[in-house]
């Protein structure tokens, strides 16, 4: 069985296609420069990488493919991705795959299945434009989301990681019989061995050093929702109340990174937090290694039941890739976390919370913790991590889908012999 993989969305197609080949499947990724993100591209996830020196298993089109008026360099990819037996793709590769003509098994970790939601992203569009930002939905909500919508339809499997995205977007859609649940596979010991001496003297002398590189977005329940303000505001009152000995680092990315500054000066917390610059992988395996470090992921919006009003009871929201890493890093989490029925019912061992007040209430449980109960949660939040997402045991989610794919394929292709 040969797989081709396409969407390298936070280099997911190059992890995967580095287990599945681990495992014996003769699978090949494909790459083009669709993507204006640094962190969707293999040298993001590999230093030792470059354009210029990948694998013979990645084919590079340096190329933004035109899905409405293709380009004689986007034919060849497509001639070049329809030679397998079956894709696993996620981003636009359900258009990839569809104009190929193969089967496919779509992987949504998040955009890529809600755009096909058109009248959600364009409202989101039409407020950056009416606040003087960025339309960064406009482009492609007018030009790929009905082909995406089209082509997902048209998918042989459909794999969901978040529970959030099952009422609002699989079953408008119709696809709910072709939805399997699947989680993201990760090379936990990658984050074995990323100690950074210099900064480890460097923060040293705190007694904890909380660490969120969640890109700042928080100001519209219709944006990506990280909820930076909700653990900035609990960090202020965390600190004005407690004077602990502690840091928080933050990195500079996002469309809400000026608000986020202002609230910090406003709460008067500014000696607290340090900024750093938006890092690669080995940078945020450094920090996420500091042997005092607290880290943070995100905790959505107050009002989510304005966006997804089904799911008003509660926001069904689980693990992005920033709480895998870490727990992979075996640290303390703060985060939110309602997907237990994508974990066999678990919930994982972390400080969890949704509202400002349980946020602030989980600063302050961290610090009680002392060192010996912080390291003892994150040897915890490993081994639920090693048992969920290590690849080793989860990539077999993805190789059963392909296989059951590529078997019915088979099959329906000899009945009409």
């Amino acid at each position: 069985m040969k797989v081709h993989l396409y969407g390298n969305v936070l280099n997911n197609s190059y992890n995967l296609t580095l287990f599945l080949r681990s495992k014996g499947i003769n699978a090949e990724m494909f790459l083009d420069n669709s993507s204006p993100h640094s962190q969707d591209y293999p040298w993001w996830e590999d230093t030792n990488l470059s354009k210029d020196t990948l694998p013979y298993w990645i084919h590079y089109y340096p190329i933004k493919p035109n899905f409405i008026f293709p380009q004689e360099k986007f034919r060849q990819f497509i001639d070049h991705f329809s030679k397998c037996d079956v894709a696993l793709v996620c981003g636009y590769g359900p258009i990839i795959a569809q104009k190929a003509k193969v089967p496919f098994f779509f992987y949504s970790y998040g955009a890529d299945l809600n755009i096909t939601a058109w009248g959600e992203y364009f409202i989101s569009a039409l407020r950056n434009i009416l606040h003087f930002k960025k339309p960064t939905a406009l482009r492609a909500l007018l030009y790929a989301s009905y082909l995406q919508k089209r082509a997902i339809k048209k998918a042989d499997k459909i794999g969901i990681a978040m529970g959030y995205q099952v009422n609002p977007y699989v079953v408008p859609l119709g696809v709910i019989d072709k939805m399997v649940k699947i989680r993201l596979a990760w090379d936990i010991d990658k984050y074995n061995s990323s100690v950074d001496p210099s900064l480890i003297r460097k923060y040293e002398k705190y007694e904890v050093v909380y660490f969120m590189a969640a890109r700042h977005s928080w100001k519209s329940v219709w944006n990506d929702m990280k909820g930076n303000d909700k653990f900035i505001s609990a960090f202020g009152k965390f600190v004005n109340e407690h004077q602990p000995n502690v840091l928080l680092i933050l990195v500079e990315k996002g469309n809400d990174l000026n608000e986020s500054k202002k609230l910090i000066n406003d709460l008067g917390i500014s000696s607290n937090v340090e900024w750093v610059r938006e890092m690669d992988k080995d940078g945020i395996r450094a920090y996420n290694s500091l042997p005092n470090v607290v880290l943070v992921d995100q905790f959505w919006h107050n009002q989510w039941y304005r966006r997804y009003p089904i799911d008003r009871q509660k926001p069904r929201i689980g693990f992005g890739s920033g709480s895998i890493e870490a727990l992979s890093a075996g640290k303390p989490l703060i985060t939110v976390f309602f997907d237990e029925d994508f974990y066999d019912g678990v919930h994982p061992p972390i400080l969890s919370a949704f509202t400002e007040d349980e946020i602030y209430r989980r600063l302050v449980e961290s610090v009680e913790l002392g060192k010996e109960g912080r390291e003892e949660l994150g040897a915890r939040g490993r081994e639920f991590v090693i048992k969920y997402h290590g690849w080793q045991a989860t990539i077999d989610m993805y190789i059963s889908v392909l296989k059951e794919i590529h078997a019915n394929r088979k099959r329906n292709q000899s009945s009409l012999f």
